[in-house]
């Protein structure tokens, strides 16, 4: 019982680190829109895309987690940094 209840509060600390950088992460399409203005790039950048996924397989690989759930995983937080550059063009 113990050990579950250990278990299960680091991974309730874990989960509120994860969450703490998907915000953080969020926030930085501010910085990433302006500089996609400025250079006068689409939000969506299929070449970042791209490198994200592969740096994602290398990372699974490594860790032996399973691939394409960890693809989906970015994919989510990809979808949800063009939402925020979108919102962020339309208040301009």
């Amino acid at each position: 019982m113990k050990l579950l209840k250990k278990s299960r509060e680091k991974i309730d600390l874990i989960d509120e680190k994860i969450l703490e950088l998907i915000s953080e992460r969020t926030s930085l399409a501010r910085n990433i829109i302006k500089a996609k203005m400025v250079l006068d790039m689409d939000i969506w950048d299929p070449e970042r895309e791209k490198q994200i996924e592969e740096k994602t397989r290398q990372i699974a690989r490594e860790n032996r987690i399973d691939e394409d759930k960890l693809i989906k995983i970015m994919r989510i937080l990809t979808e949800l940094n063009k939402m925020e550059q979108e919102q962020i063009l339309r208040r301009k």
